[in-house]
């Protein structure tokens, strides 16, 4: 069981708050339903994703598949006595699972491997409901996913989080937080998923943030 220590460091400091060709623009989780979303350009609402759907590659081995998330689904496999923490084993894609930590109303992913690292944003929040994969020839790098702030005041803010897959004795991390208000929000998110999240050392970078994304 992780003890959630940095989330309250993350809280104290934390205000509260895809390149393709010709490849169509999906939506790695759900957006937001906000008419200040909608003026920004991202959709109000998208259906969750199919299980099975990949994109076919592009010439450069780069592509994505989606997958659907349910906190339901995955499996307890920690609690702090007075419920304040749980830690989650999720289902995620072929051999690479995702972990999921809650503290404070907050919540952390984690894909391939279990990380000891709390990344999370500054606001209450919760997980939208799929997955996306970036892959390079056939094999996945990063998962990118969408949180939604959940706080009274956010008027249906999301950020959309990158997070590097570890393997064993190297776990990921946290690559970039984006705003879902961001102009081409999910098309950034690729981008950087494609140039930084393969060379990107988890301890040594700094993660990107882009927009109203702490």
């Amino acid at each position: 069981m992780r003890r959630p220590f940095v989330w309250l460091w993350l809280a104290a400091v934390l205000p509260l708050a895809g390149c393709s060709q010709e490849a169509p623009e999906r939506e790695p989780v759900e957006a937001p339903p906000s008419p200040a979303a909608r003026d920004a350009g991202t959709p109000a609402a998208e259906r969750a994703p199919d299980p099975a759907a990949e994109e076919p590659a592009r010439a450069d081995g780069y592509s994505s598949a989606y997958t659907a998330f349910d906190l339901e689904a995955c499996r307890l496999t920690g609690e702090s006595s007075e419920g304040a923490s749980a830690d989650y084993a999720c289902p995620g894609r072929g051999d690479v699972p995702i972990f999921v930590h809650l503290g404070d109303g907050r919540l952390d992913i984690d894909a391939g491997i279990d990380g000891e690292e709390f990344t999370t944003i500054g606001a209450f929040n919760e997980l939208g409901e799929g997955l996306e994969w970036r892959m390079k020839d056939g094999t996945p790098f990063a998962v990118i996913f969408r949180y939604r702030d959940v706080a009274p005041q956010s008027e249906g803010r999301t950020v959309i989080g990158i997070e590097k897959i570890g393997q064993a004795g190297e776990p990921g991390c946290r690559v970039a937080q984006i705003g879902g208000e961001t102009p081409g929000a999910n098309r950034v998110a690729r981008e950087i998923a494609d140039t930084r999240a393969e060379d990107f050392r988890c301890g040594a970078d700094e993660m990107r943030v882009v927009g109203n994304a702490r």
